[in-house]
């Protein structure tokens, strides 16, 4: 599997964030082609002395190199990145990775 990663910052208003994500950001990106899974989620920091961490983490997630590939040339996803001018006032961030499993719950011992 193939993942990009937006890492959001705090934003200036995080109720106007919310609400421009939830209805205009979240189905332009589902429309994405070759999308798999896409998922978000906030951040907390584990421990003291821990640098703020993101206002909102998303994933996409793509099946090969190929769909990723394809996906980030698509009229599709140039939509949702123009759109992220909108609502992203304190920055996004993108990573793009290969998953490698290294253990999955199939592999737990349940004894």
């Amino acid at each position: 599997m193939f993942r990009i990663t937006v890492q959001y910052g705090q934003p200036a208003d995080p109720a106007a964030f919310d609400e421009h994500y939830q209805s205009t950001h979240i189905p332009l990106t589902l429309k994405v082609p070759g999308l798999v899974r896409f998922t978000t989620g906030r951040p907390r920091p584990l421990g003291r002395d821990v640098p703020a961490p993101p206002y909102l983490v998303a994933d996409l997630w793509f099946e090969t190199a190929e769909s990723l590939k394809a996906a980030l040339k698509s009229d599709e996803m140039r939509s949702a990145s123009a759109d992220v001018a909108n609502f992203a006032t304190g920055g996004a961030t993108l990573y793009s990775q290969e998953e490698v499993l290294v253990r999955g719950h199939q592999d737990v011992d349940r004894n």
